[in-house]
């Protein structure tokens, strides 16, 4: 059974991107409502309003020359000003639709600038519909608006934009979204965060029989703590979704790289060494990753390594003053001990476990630093076999 269901349906879900787009746009003191002197209006801080119709089709141009969301459109504007509920000279009209079509009246109203420009796209109008009658769907609305209130109607039109965007609404806020310096691998999770943070709130205003307006105050607050959410989650673990391969694990204590021969060094326990490599490999895949998607850059990389190279260098010379009585494997374990703990940020941000104890292993394997005192004769010896 056919039913008209997802084209209203769809027709209702596209005011919720327009206000989005909207509240990302205008600024304090401004408020953005849902079906309230428009399916999406902005009220600007100035008093003035754009009041925004929004038409919707999954196949095709709904906006024809004869179309009755077209002239029911401007009825509705021209009513609304006659009603007092606008003020034509402090209201600019949007018509926003998401399929385009073939150049007709609606692109001559919208070109139309000025007041004899917008007469002759009513002449153009009259033209191409010169043979309706009163029996015609659009005839009350075409005739309400043109031969009834014609000096409005222009009016209207010298303040009339057409706008069309393919989509369901959405690319417009992303594009909003990485102009406000929104990580590229964020918009999608902010999007969700404050797209529902709207329906929640327009639900909880007609279920209170109060008009949707939304301050734009509240939606700044709202996309804030989006925005730090979204910055608290940019280090994540993608070893999460995408486990390590055992066969990895075990290939690296096989092949036995240089960072595992100094772990060996200082006599680390099997289960440390497999430990050693899985936090390796973890950190590896998550660096690599972070800087694919944008999340930190190779300054903030090449910033983390230096400090904890730096609390290495400090810490190492410490315990060789402090602990001289210690064996040599004693001295290596006890400062990886304390390199693991050592608790640094990365792009400003605490670290996902494992990250500070692969960074240490990545350095080891360069190899920039070492566990055991005498690591460099060690290392060049061990390098040769």
């Amino acid at each position: 059974m056919k039913s008209a269901a997802p084209e209203q349906l769809l027709g209702f879900t596209l005011q919720f991107p327009r206000a989005l787009y909207h509240l990302l746009k205008c600024g304090p003191d401004d408020a953005v409502c849902i079906e309230y002197l428009g399916d999406v209006a902005t009220l600007l801080r100035d008093g003035s309003v754009i009041s925004e119709e929004d038409k919707s089709s999954v196949v095709s141009n709904p906006l024809t020359n004869k179309s009755k969301d077209l002239w029911k459109t401007f009825y509705n504007w021209i009513h609304a000003v006659n009603s007092g509920d606008l003020e034509v000279t402090k209201t600019r009209f949007v018509l926003y639709c998401n399929q385009a079509g073939k150049e007709g009246i609606i692109d001559f109203f919208s070109n139309a600038q000025t007041a004899s420009e917008a007469d002759e796209a009513i002449e153009s109008a009259n033209k191409i519909l010169s043979d309706i009658t009163n029996e015609h769907p659009i005839w009350h609305f075409y005739d309400y608006s043109v031969n009834q209130n014609r000096q409005l109607l222009k009016s209207i039109i010298e303040r009339f934009d057409f706008q069309v965007r393919a989509g369901a609404g959405y690319e417009a806020i992303l594009h909003e979204l990485k102009g406000k310096l929104v990580p590229a691998s964020q918009v999608e999770f902010i999007l969700k965060l404050i797209n529902g943070w709207l329906v929640k709130t327009v639900a909880e205003y007609i279920v209170t029989k109060k008009p949707a307006i939304i301050k734009w105050e509240a939606f700044s607050h709202e996309f804030m703590v989006a925005f730090e959410r979204s910055r608290r989650r940019e280090l994540y673990d993608f070893t999460f979704s995408n486990p390590l391969n055992e066969m990895d694990i075990a290939g690296q204590t096989r092949i036995r790289p240089y960072y595992v021969q100094q772990l060996e060094s200082i006599e680390l326990s099997e289960d440390k060494i497999i430990e050693a490599v899985t936090d390796y490999l973890r950190s590896k895949v998550n660096f690599d990753k972070w800087i694919e998607d944008e999340i930190i850059d190779d300054a903030a990389a090449k910033d983390f390594e230096a400090r904890l190279q730096s609390y290495w260098e400090t810490r190492r010379g410490q315990l060789l003053k402090v602990h001289k009585d210690f064996s040599d494997q004693d001295h290596g374990q006890y400062l990886l001990d304390e390199c693991k703990s050592r608790q640094e940020h990365l792009a400003n941000q605490p670290p996902i476990r494992s990250t500070i104890a692969g960074t240490y292993h990545s350095l080891a394997n360069i190899p920039s630093l070492g566990w055991h005192p005498r690591w460099k004769q060690l290392f060049s010896e061990l390098k040769e076999l």
